[in-house]
């Protein structure tokens, strides 16, 4: 068989197991294996997960360095990233993608969907290097692409049109943003035509969803709605939803009952948009994050993204989704022992749901996707954000991580208790 990996923690029930991949899927969990393996992995009690999940993000803009944005605000970074992406080359698209799913492999990132502009500036240049690059990284990390209406398509034939060939070179998914139209009406509208284009290529949707200071932007209600009546329960993502946090709770609650009945998945991008929101109110600031725990209490599927990473939209962002995850855990305040591993399963089993994941898990008969994390607990891993040891896929390893630290001998040892 082609690996073996001896004495990993198991996750879910803190045993200590060996687990055998065969043929890119898992074929055996026990306590002990034995057996002709082409490798065996010592794991010495790290704990075994599946891979983690990116559902949120932008790969043309990836770490482009150019972070000027003096207001601070989305619209100021949407303004800046209009002049800048009619210019982007498209080498330089792929080498600063590369540069991102490195990064995200390194964290055990197996599987990412990025959103990528589709308008009057960008045509669907951008969307063709994106595309070049799922297919360069087939094999190594799964990429979905989302072809993203960033300027409306109610009043916007052009861009409608643009969409259509973007599904038709190859698009994954249809994107949206309502809220970026005039008026609720016109809201409805752009949600009609998306789901015009998902059926037609029997695509999921994936739309920013009210990612806007104002409270009177309600799309995701609508959204809800049309989700129903199109017989698309469960495949549908409702990404940033930030207005959700100015409703009032009467309002709130009413929408959030639709979502569920909907199975709308809800994917907050909590680092990005507790930076972006609420720049220009008095205080106290708002957070411009969805309210987490009131979606976890109605039993919607809350997933967390990285959304960007050094650009004009946010000058920070690694890649790694555990980082992303401890940041929706403060936000959303979730520090039981159950809300702390909901976290922890936001950027992998939420997430694998979202984006209707196939073979996903750790379990006999799944895909041999599995990261080594040197962490003992939920806990453990969302606190200390630990080293991903090694990062396996259909049973092969893609990364390693060895971290050294010294310190001098002077330094006092923990006492015992």
């Amino acid at each position: 068989m082609d690996l073996l990996i001896r004495q990993a923690r198991r996750e879910t029930t803190n045993e200590i197991v060996d687990i055998a991949i065969d043929g890119g899927r898992i074929v055996a969990i026990a306590p002990s294996l034995s057996g002709d393996f082409e490798r065996v992995i010592e794991a010495h009690r790290l704990m075994a997960s599946p891979p983690f999940i990116n559902p949120h993000f932008h790969l043309e803009n990836a770490l482009l360095g150019i972070t000027a944005n003096s207001s601070g605000t989305l619209r100021e970074a949407i303004n800046t990233y209009l002049t800048i992406k009619q210019q982007m080359p498209r080498d330089d698209i792929i080498r600063r993608g590369d540069a991102a799913l490195r990064a995200a492999l390194h964290y055990g990132t197996l599987a990412l969907r990025s959103h990528v502009d589709v308008d009057q500036e960008a045509g669907t240049r951008l969307a063709e290097a994106v595309l070049a690059i799922r297919d360069r990284w087939r094999g190594l990390v799964d990429i979905q692409v989302v072809a993203f209406p960033q300027h409306g398509l109610a009043r916007n034939p052009a861009a409608v049109e643009l969409m259509w060939q973007c599904m038709d070179m190859g698009a994954d998914a249809v994107g949206g943003m309502p809220h970026g139209e005039r008026d609720m009406d016109d809201a409805a509208r752009h949600i009609e035509i998306a789901f015009e284009i998902a059926r037609k290529y029997n695509a999921d949707i994936d739309m920013h969803t009210d990612e806007t200071d104002d409270p009177n932007w309600r799309s995701l209600g609508l959204l809800a709605d049309a989700t129903i009546a199109n017989s698309y329960q469960g495949r549908v993502t409702a990404s940033h939803c930030c207005a959700m946090s100015r409703w009032p709770v009467r309002v709130r609650d009413g929408i959030i009952e639709k979502v569920r009945r909907a199975e709308i998945s809800v994917c907050p991008n909590a680092p990005v948009n507790l930076l972006l929101q609420g720049r220009n109110d008095p205080p106290p600031m708002p957070r411009g994050v969805v309210p987490i725990k009131a979606l976890l209490e109605a039993e919607v599927n809350v997933t967390c993204g990285q959304d960007d990473a050094l650009n004009m939209f946010y000058p920070f962002g690694k890649m790694d989704m555990l980082e992303v995850a401890a940041i929706t855990a403060h936000v959303g305040q979730l520090s039981s022992s159950k809300e702390i591993e909901t976290a922890f399963r936001m950027p992998r089993q939420n997430a694998a749901r979202a984006l209707r994941r196939q073979g996903y898990g750790l379990e006999v008969g799944a895909l041999g996707d599995l990261v080594l994390v040197d962490a003992a607990s939920a806990l453990d891993a969302l606190r200390l954000q630990p080293d991903r040891k090694y990062v396996i896929r259909r049973g092969q390893v893609l990364a390693t991580t060895e971290s050294q630290s010294w310190l001098a001998d002077s330094v006092p040892m923990p006492s015992r208790v």
